[in-house]
């Protein structure tokens, strides 16, 4: 199926990606506050998220491969609703047509790009391997304190 990011075009199986990730079940499992607070998050995030990763193939959230939450400042973080992250999904596909940008907006939070490199992928990931990339602002739902993260 073809997807536009802004005037890049991507291919990508779905249906290779949707039975990689449900065959594989992989979890990001990193303990740091930040990425559990990520974790916790997937069960509320926006339904327009959610449906544009369904779309790729990617039925839940939690199935991302690398996650980054990059410490915020608390005026950031009180303008934009949430503290910044990044990471990247990983998707069976590949790039068609390179355009000057691979943005895709989400929502006014949440974006996504895809990189012209891709990092390591998840074992026995099939070929072609695609990468998608997030840049969101995602809320603390988590009861533990943000105080390393929000300064």
């Amino acid at each position: 199926m073809l997807f536009h990011f802004g005037d890049t075009i991507a291919e990508i199986d779905t249906e290779s990606t949707r039975n990689y990730y449900h065959t594989t079940k992989y979890i990001n499992t990193c303990a740091c506050l930040g990425c559990q607070n990520f974790r916790q998050w997937t069960k509320y995030c926006l339904p327009e998220v959610l449906e544009q990763f369904q779309k790729f193939g990617i039925d839940d959230m939690n199935q991302i491969t690398e996650i980054i939450p990059f410490g915020t400042k608390m005026e950031e973080y009180k303008r934009n609703n949430g503290m910044l992250y990044g990471g990247f999904y990983h998707v069976v596909g590949k790039i068609k047509e390179y355009g000057v940008n691979s943005d895709l907006t989400l929502s006014s939070n949440f974006g996504i790009f895809i990189p012209e490199y891709t990092s390591p992928s998840l074992p026995d990931f099939p070929d072609p391997v695609l990468q998608i990339e997030i840049c969101a602002y995602i809320p603390w739902v988590i009861a533990a304190s943000m105080e390393n993260y929000i300064n």
